[in-house]
């Protein structure tokens, strides 16, 4: 007799997010599907098998944008729980760039539009979780980690963690006493 075990709650879906920013304007996706359909998003979308973050963020942003990132920096993984299990965890590999090459085009997964960054921190058809961490990643320091528990779509809390954290007497070679 053979059973089929759960799936275990600790086992992540891997999506990319992308952030094209340019003279203090991001471009943004009006999803069409779910999850998010209706609400304004940075292109992005699951990692295929065998690919790497940055080669399935250019991936996904050409797809949906029809631009190629130049420069994408990761900036942010953004781990998402929902507390009862009703959705699988996500991690999700989020980069800014400031650069593309190619044009514009229209999408299949929604319409495109440019937002001035001050406006997608403050209007509520850009997705909920957008303001908490978009600021700091825009910020001059190290990529973290931006953690966020959901009961259905609703954020219950979130908080946010160094992506690599060292004590400051650490050796960074594994060799005693020495920093290079």
């Amino acid at each position: 007799m053979t059973t089929t075990a759960p799936k275990p709650r600790h086992v992540f879906e891997v999506f990319t997010l992308g952030f094209l920013v340019r003279q203090g304007r991001v471009l943004l996706l009006e999803r069409r599907k779910p999850p998010n359909a209706g609400r304004w998003n940075a292109p992005g979308g699951k990692l295929e098998a065998g690919e790497d973050p940055i080669q399935g963020i250019v991936r996904e942003f050409a797809e949906e944008t029809g631009l190629v990132l130049q420069d994408p920096s990761l900036r942010a993984i953004l781990c998402f729980h929902e507390l009862d299990g009703a959705w699988p965890p996500q991690m999700i590999y989020t980069f800014l760039a400031h650069t593309a090459a190619g044009e514009l085009l229209a999408s299949e997964e929604g319409r495109l539009a440019w937002w001035p960054v001050e406006q997608v921190l403050e209007d509520p058809r850009v997705v909920g979780n957008i303001p908490l961490f978009l600021p700091r990643m825009l910020a001059p320091e190290p990529p973290f980690v931006f953690i966020a528990a959901y009961r259905g779509d609703r954020l219950e809390h979130h908080r946010v963690a160094p992506l690599l954290s060292l004590p400051a007497a650490a050796p960074l070679d594994g060799r005693p006493g020495h920093r290079p």
